[in-house]
């Protein structure tokens, strides 16, 4: 569902998210320089500029009144190239580039606690599933509105033999007066 004013709301969002990132791809380029880690600079420059883009997109897309659509490219096959292995940890990038990171992280979490712009991701879910990672990396938690709950545990009766292995009832004891 399009939430009301989509039309205003999603171009202030995706140029307000957009310039974000390039904040976090400057603080990035320029940190990892000189750390051992310079090998990501840039596949994780990339991430974030594709990142900016299809959000831009999408966002674009809802305020003119269309509706996503399934991508024809996705059942392709695509050729063996190997993937970057970005850290999974949870903070790494907030580890990393300490308190710069942490001012970046508070505008970015600024602008996903907004209720426009939490309507707005409700609205298009794809959105909230490209941030979720940059949230994760900088510690904000989840994406807001992330539309994927996590699977629940199925839940199984315990077995009580192992604790009482014999055939007999458990003993009854009585209770002190």
């Amino acid at each position: 569902m399009t939430p009301p004013g989509a039309h205003t709301l999603a171009p202030d969002f995706a140029t307000r998210l957009a310039t974000i990132l390039r904040a976090l791809i400057m603080l990035i380029a320029r940190a990892y320089l000189k750390h051992p880690r310079v090998a990501l600079i840039f596949p994780l420059i990339q991430r974030l500029q594709r990142t900016a883009r299809v959000i831009t997109a999408l966002m674009q897309g809802l305020a003119a009144g269309r509706t996503p659509r399934p991508d024809p490219r996705r059942n392709r096959t695509r050729p063996a190239t190997p993937r970057p292995k970005f850290p999974t940890a949870y903070g790494w990038l907030l580890a990393d580039l300490k308190h710069e990171a942490a001012i970046i992280g508070n505008h970015l979490a600024t602008l996903l606690a907004e209720p426009d712009s939490v309507a707005l991701l409700a609205a298009r879910p794809h959105a909230a599933r490209l941030l979720a990672p940059i949230c994760r990396a900088l510690a904000l938690g989840p994406a807001p509105a992330n539309p994927r709950p996590p699977k629940p545990f199925p839940v199984t009766p315990p077995d009580l033999s192992i604790l009482w292995p014999f055939r007999t009832p458990l003993p009854q004891f009585r209770k002190r007066t």
